[in-house]
């Protein structure tokens, strides 16, 4: 279903598409749930790399498998794993992404996109409410008007789109998206561990 796999000190969590396609979504939410938790707790470890792999070839996390449904109505939110962990997490998505997999892709700290993602919230349209600070990420990535049309709308925002409207931190073609992310990971985990938490914390204090 998925596996994590060490590239130096950047640990990688593949979501394997084909058989994730027979479990449940709530499955599959808490079993990335427990393997971001397990290496935000390992001293070998310095960035994290969520991604997807189809027939045997890398490519990148398809969160449709995870349900569209919000990640908040869990008890094992992989959103709020990711929150918790002090340690940069990046997403390299393909795909659409949609409600709570929207909220698991905003939770990251860098979004990583392939050409053929597509990103959409439509919480508002299932009468649900997304995860504790999803609105605030959303508004502080591609402003207030865009937010709200994005949400009240529950319209699809292209990867481009996504990328000039700073959704998207990096947009690559999908035979590279795998390597690009890879590439970005291992360059960010060259720097001393305690540098990277106390640089992401101070990200996250400045979004506050």
């Amino acid at each position: 279903m998925l596996s994590i796999d060490k590239e130096g000190r950047v640990a990688v969590i593949t979501l394997n598409r084909a058989e994730a396609a027979g479990a449940q979504p709530h499955s599959l939410r808490e079993a990335l749930h427990d393997a971001i938790d397990a290496v935000a707790m390992d001293d070998d470890v310095s960035v994290v790399l969520l991604t997807g792999r189809e027939d045997g070839f890398p490519d990148g996390l398809n969160v449709s498998a995870l349900g569209a449904e919000p990640l908040s109505a869990s008890d094992h939110s992989p959103a709020e794993a990711i929150h918790r962990c002090v340690k940069p997490v990046l997403v390299a998505i393909t795909g659409a992404a949609i409600a709570g997999g929207l909220e698991l892709v905003l939770a990251c700290d860098l979004i990583i996109a392939s050409t053929s993602a597509r990103f959409a919230d439509t919480h508002a349209h299932v009468g649900a409410e997304p995860g504790p600070g999803f609105a605030k990420r959303l508004v502080q990535l591609i402003g207030p008007q865009r937010a709200l049309e994005l949400s009240l709308t529950g319209e699809f925002l292209e990867a481009e789109q996504g990328y000039e409207w700073g959704l998207v931190g990096r947009l690559t073609p999908p035979e590279t998206l795998a390597a690009t992310a890879l590439h970005i990971a291992k360059e960010m985990a060259r720097a001393p561990l305690p540098a990277l938490i106390k640089r992401k914390a101070l990200n996250v204090a400045a979004t506050l």
